[in-house]
């Protein structure tokens, strides 16, 4: 939350030098997801278990998360974007039956203590298309996107004087469509899908990531409304330290932001 409250502290205090038009921007959705999904890892070819995220470990808790955005809009040649945001859950719970991660065994019965991390940066370029008017009242503006998604995964289970950690990073193109809807200049609906599937070496990303928005702009600089984010992560590493992360997160999200 103070990420989200010194945006809005710097959007009234930089509210005289702001301009009529939206070059240079800056967002921050704050967002109360839930995580849901398996992990799986294996190490120097020790045993492994796909493990719930939910069922075995008790997750699936409703948190928040943050989500910093800046963009620039480049006049005919589109927008640039560069962002970040990272989704995390831990908790307790008690094993109901035998699990391997990580090269460590944890027996059933076992009193755990988990944590699951993914952060997510980016970089995307958007080629805004000519605004479509919509009688005299709205306006439609589409948008097509490529770009580049880093995403890490984190991992670790510990318990019965056992303790078992993984972790993974990789990289991969995306491909995207944005559709704005204006109403009177200062009503607005997005929508927005971006993802790719990318395999290289001995890794796998399926990517998915999508959301709907809709925000008020009481004055020309200064924006704020609410929407709902998914996201499905598919991160898969084969060899003899191999991990393999699949999660879904989703919520709504309340979101800040100011434009000059």
């Amino acid at each position: 939350m103070r990420l989200f409250a010194t945006a809005v502290f710097m959007c009234w205090a930089a509210a005289p030098a702001l301009a009529q038009d939206e070059t240079i921007g800056i967002r921050v959705r704050e967002w109360f997801e839930r995580m849901a999904g398996t992990a799986e890892a294996q190490d120097n070819n020790s045993n492994s278990t796909k493990v719930d995220l939910t069922n075995d470990l008790g997750l699936g808790n409703r948190n928040q998360a943050t989500e910093v955005q800046g963009y620039l809009h480049l006049p005919l040649a589109g927008s640039i974007y560069v962002g970040w945001w990272r989704a995390h859950d831990s908790g307790s719970e008690i094993l109901t039956r035998t699990i391997d991660f990580a090269g460590q065994a944890f027996t059933v019965s076992t009193e755990v203590d988990s944590q699951f991390t993914l952060d997510v940066g980016y970089l995307m370029y958007e080629f805004d298309f000519p605004t479509i008017p919509i009688g005299s009242l709205v306006k439609l503006e589409l948008g097509a996107s490529v770009g580049v998604r880093i995403i890490r995964g984190d991992g670790s289970i510990s318990g019965g004087g056992e303790s078992g950690k993984d972790s993974g990073i990789v990289g991969l193109p995306t491909l995207g469509a944005h559709a704005t809807v204006k109403l009177f200049d200062f009503v607005r609906a997005e929508v927005e899908v971006l993802g790719l599937v990318f395999k290289y070496a001995n890794s796998e990303v399926q990517y998915l990531e999508m959301y709907a928005e809709a925000t008020v702009e009481p004055l020309p600089w200064i924006f704020a409304g609410v929407g709902y984010k998914l996201a499905e992560v598919n991160l898969q590493h084969d060899g003899s330290n191999s991990f393999h992360i699949h999660v879904d997160i989703s919520g709504l999200y309340v979101t800040v932001g100011f434009r000059f």
